[in-house]
């Protein structure tokens, strides 16, 4: 059983969502084995991981990361995730997406929905357990099976709607095309910028890029954390993201950081 963290912080509480007993066991068992990480729950399907995260954030006792399986009976991880973020006490806890090769499509619209990070099924442990330090902490996980994935087919989805989503605004559409004015790299492309970005944005991007939340990117640039937070909003501004996971694809994809490194 989880006990306090060296320096008193509780473990972190984790829910486990999929509709595959056996994983979910083994899930557990490894999460429960650690001593900064508690398993607040488990649920098989998205409708019941969202009762059980609103009984928990009514009684006072928020889920720190959720871990969601994509597809499930009754309501999907997508879905799930669309409707967390439509509610005021769960829009801001973390969801890691668990994933495998061929859920290419839903991997995109899980990232349209707010999903904090993306991790294959057949991770190892030592990995699964790093997704989940680092989602739960503010940072974001991105692995790079998934990352060559999400980019190979936001590059064939440019001009046409993802299978499913939904017209109009909203999180469900593809990523909107640059806005007249946006910087050309001079072979007829966008840079990906509305605005150039400063020698010290693009040392908190590459950290961004790795994952890291802004305590441990402002330790390692020797910044205040809320010097960081000022820069991660502005490279949100400057490239058009919405969130942390947006603003590491949209780098990717545009060649501001390399995926492959």
């Amino acid at each position: 059983m989880s006990t306090s963290e060296p320096g008193g912080r509780a473990p972190w509480r984790t829910v486990v969502v999929d509709d595959q007993a056996l994983l979910v066991s083994a899930f557990e068992m490894l999460l429960s084995a650690q001593p900064d990480v508690e398993v607040a729950g488990t649920a098989a399907d998205g409708a019941a991981a969202l009762a059980l995260l609103r009984s928990q954030a009514r009684g006072g006792a928020p889920t720190d990361v959720v871990l969601m399986d994509i597809r499930m009976p009754v309501m999907d991880g997508v879905a799930a995730i669309r409707a967390m973020r439509g509610e005021e006490a769960l829009r801001r806890t973390p969801v890691l997406v668990l994933t495998t090769f061929d859920d290419d499509e839903l991997v995109l619209a899980a990232l349209r929905a707010g999903a904090n990070g993306f991790l294959l099924k057949d991770a190892s442990p030592r990995v699964l357990l790093e997704a989940v330090r680092t989602v739960a902490r503010g940072g974001a996980w991105l692995d790079p099976a998934v990352t060559g994935t999400v980019l190979s087919h936001l590059g064939a989805a440019e001009g046409r709607a993802a299978p499913g989503a939904a017209a109009g605004p909203g999180p469900d559409r593809e990523p909107d095309p640059p806005a007249p004015g946006a910087p050309d790299d001079g072979g007829g492309r966008t840079s990906g910028l509305f605005e150039p970005l400063t020698g010290r944005e693009r040392d908190v991007l590459s950290l961004v890029c790795e994952g890291l939340p802004n305590a441990e990117i402002g330790g390692r640039l020797h910044l205040a954390e809320s010097t960081v937070k000022t820069h991660v909003k502005a490279l949100l501004a400057k490239t058009g993201r919405r969130n942390r996971v947006e603003l590491i694809v949209h780098a990717f994809r545009h060649g501001l950081v390399d995926y492959r490194r």
